[in-house]
């Protein structure tokens, strides 16, 4: 009995270690997915982008409501909140043999190239240089061939549609914060909510696809249609569609979270006064 014991107890161990490790491989895959990806610096930023947004707005606030949305967007926009809730979605639908192919694409040498020619073009001198070209391209514009690979790989790697989203949710969390602390006369009806954010994303998807495309057409200017169709290929890859569309949904559901607690510490703030 004492040997069946021992047995059992050695086997729940091992199940243990087991699990422990595939828990640790699973976090450095997701730490090194957003790490490769950019998503980590993204994160960085998320406080200074809902600020931004909130100060684009402010116009039409008044001074204590902009006030107390602003501190409100301190702490429910944080850093720490917003990586959180990104790994918990990331977590809930991981795949490893998904995460493990498309952590291969990334350090694929096309794919390392192509992500240090999109880095390159966040420098000032670069941002200087884009404005240059720019306005070649308004005497010279890009060949169609050229232009319809980079429509393709835009949509392929949902770039236009995902800083879209962005932009919309940080709007709509200023909406969810505002409501619960409106008169009653002034709340938002029934879908009415769903139409400004509607408005607010037509209103911003002309110009993000105009940016994506001059930045595409400035990043890749010296590499081939080839390589370029390469590339492409490679994000409507069933793994790469996987990841980024996964990315892409964590980090819309972490900032319609962060909404949410804006609107609730609102709501307090409100009662206390």
């Amino acid at each position: 009995m004492k040997a069946v014991k021992s047995i059992f107890t050695a086997c729940l161990l091992c199940l243990l270690c087991l699990q422990q490790a595939n828990a640790a491989n699973k976090n450095e895959q997701i730490n090194t997915i957003l790490e490769q990806t950019g998503f980590d610096k993204l994160l960085q930023h998320i406080p200074d982008f809902a600020q931004a947004v909130l100060k684009q707005s402010s116009g039409a606030l008044e001074p204590e409501m902009n006030s107390a949305l602003s501190a409100a967007f301190n702490q429910a926009f944080a850093t720490a909140a917003v990586q959180r809730d990104v790994i918990n979605v990331i977590n809930a639908h991981y795949d490893e043999s998904q995460a493990t192919a498309y952590l291969n694409q990334l350090q694929s040498p096309l794919a390392v190239k192509i992500a240090e020619l999109e880095r390159s073009t966040n420098t000032p001198a670069s941002q200087q240089a884009m404005r240059a070209y720019a306005t070649e391209l308004a005497t010279k514009p890009a060949t169609s061939a050229r232009s319809l690979l980079v429509e393709q790989l835009d949509k392929a790697n949902r770039h236009t549609d995902f800083f879209v989203d962005m932009q919309t949710a940080f709007f709509k969390a200023i909406f969810v914060a505002i409501e619960p602390v409106m008169e009653a006369d002034m709340r938002l009806g029934d879908g009415e909510l769903d139409k400004m954010v509607t408005e607010v994303r037509n209103s911003l998807e002309e110009s993000t696809r105009n940016n994506t495309r001059l930045s595409y057409l400035y990043a890749f200017r010296d590499i081939s249609d080839d390589e370029l169709k390469n590339y492409i290929a490679l994000c409507e890859s069933d793994e790469y569609h996987w990841a980024i569309q996964l990315l892409g949904n964590a980090m819309i559901s972490a900032l319609n979270q962060a909404a949410d607690r804006a609107a609730n510490a609102m709501a307090i703030a409100s009662s206390k006064q």
